[in-house]
């Protein structure tokens, strides 16, 4: 039985420590990697060949091209952290979240003409950005090291791809797209994949500015293929959720406000505050959730020097199906449950 009243977290963390490398080689090849000694995982490591802007190939790690808010980096990010549909759809498997997209090994093909843009990828199917092998180094919810090899769990490759327009109208610049995901064998109930079933995603975003004011938003749905029993029936599960996002300069590029919803919708496949709300409490499993975020940043010099502050309201509410025919509510779940907290960063660049 979950606490109705936890105890309040209260803690200093340095995130993020990255110490990045590109290193220009010949005809076209180059090299870049990025490393986070903060959470002993890779951020990226890969080698490039540049034909044109039009046509780049990427061979190693890095993220794959699903989750508009995922792929854009942190240092560039208005919130502090990222949606929780976002983190349901990106993070490790742990028999809630999907696992099913963020960093990947693989091959990346990406470009960008006359304002269309691409990205496509044939990678492994899980996440794996932590140090060692299937044998030494961390692990976070099953997933070993970038060096892992396959096995009967993640032994079909997974497909990515994302395509948009990027233009501008007078004082107006947008950018929108769609995107797509398909990992053999890594759907089904709780953590148990590599049993054939298959996971499906997709999603569309777009991002807007004029002048002062700037609006992102995303929306996204998985198909999770025998996902779920309810009242005696397996079906597939259809998780999906959004996040909208406007901003506005107070003081031109300097002092920034913003406000964040973000909705997440399991389809009893379930989820927790914690899920979606870094450091929040489990608050136990339930059907959906959301949250509030409401902000601003003091851009001291750009993205390179900032400080941001927030303030969240996050809240899970709706039990599980049942999954016996005869049930009222699946057993061990909540019905309701909210968490609240204040959270500052100051990020620096050099």
């Amino acid at each position: 039985m979950l606490p109705a009243h936890p105890v309040a977290s209260e803690h200093f963390l340095l995130r993020r420590i990255y110490l990045g490398t590109k290193v220009d080689i010949a005809d076209g090849f180059s090299g870049n990697i990025n490393y986070d000694f903060a959470n002993a995982s890779f951020d990226a490591a890969y080698i490039e060949w540049k034909q044109s802007d039009a046509l780049m190939i990427d061979a190693g790690f890095r993220k794959a091209p699903f989750a508009y808010e995922e792929v854009t980096s942190s240092g560039s990010l208005k919130a502090i952290e990222r949606s929780p549909i976002t983190r349901y759809f990106d993070e490790p498997n742990n028999g809630r979240r999907l696992g099913a997209a963020s960093y990947r090994t693989g091959l990346f093909a990406s470009g960008s003409q006359d304002g269309w843009f691409y990205m496509v990828a044939l990678t492994n199917p899980e996440r794996n950005e932590y140090m060692g092998d299937s044998t030494s180094g961390p692990t976070v919810d099953g997933n070993t090291g970038v060096g892992s090899y396959s096995n009967s769990t993640n032994n079909n490759l997974a497909y990515y791809g994302w395509g948009g327009y990027a233009g501008k109208v007078s004082d107006l610049t947008y950018k929108v797209g769609v995107e797509a995901g398909y990992l053999p064998d890594q759907g089904g109930p709780g953590t148990s994949i590599g049993v054939g079933n298959n996971l499906s995603i997709y999603g569309a975003y777009g991002d807007a500015t004029w002048q002062d004011f700037n609006l992102q938003g995303e929306y996204m749905r998985a198909s999770d293929g025998n996902a779920v029993t309810v009242r005696g029936t397996v079906r597939s599960a259809h998780p999906d959720g959004f996040w909208i996002q406007p901003s506005y300069y107070i003081i031109p590029k300097v002092l920034e406000g913003l406000v964040r919803y973000t909705e997440v919708n399991s389809d009893n496949r379930g989820v927790a505050l914690s899920d979606g709300i870094r450091g929040a409490t489990s608050g136990g499993t339930m059907n959906k959730m959301n949250e509030w975020y409401v902000g601003g940043n003091w851009y001291i010099e750009g993205n390179d020097v900032k400080l941001q502050f927030g303030y969240i309201h996050g809240q899970g509410k709706g039990a599980l199906a049942p999954t016996s025919a005869t049930g009222v509510v699946a057993t061990g779940t909540a019905v309701k449950a909210s968490t609240d907290g204040i959270r500052t960063q100051v990020q620096v660049n050099f």
